[in-house]
């Protein structure tokens, strides 16, 4: 009720701001990443050795948040 309350006098891009992170954390919550806990398990022994060996070598870059910058070749 007080998400309902805190909701109401937002202009409508905010509302719409706060339904897409409710439906994000409902989606997160149900665990709908595309993997199942056991898919997501397995996948995370093969990336978890691959990411060490890379750090390891020194090819791994620390993220800032700049997905342009993380992603340039």
């Amino acid at each position: 009720m007080e998400i309902v309350t805190l909701y109401k006098p937002l202009p409508a891009a905010k509302r719409a701001e706060v339904t897409d992170f409710a439906r994000f954390l409902l989606e997160r919550s149900a665990g709908s990443y595309g993997l199942n806990a056991n898919e997501l398990h397995a996948a995370s022994r093969h990336l978890h050795p691959k990411a060490q060996t890379a750090r390891r070598k020194g090819l791994s870059r620390e993220f800032t948040g700049d997905i342009e910058e993380l992603v340039r070749i």
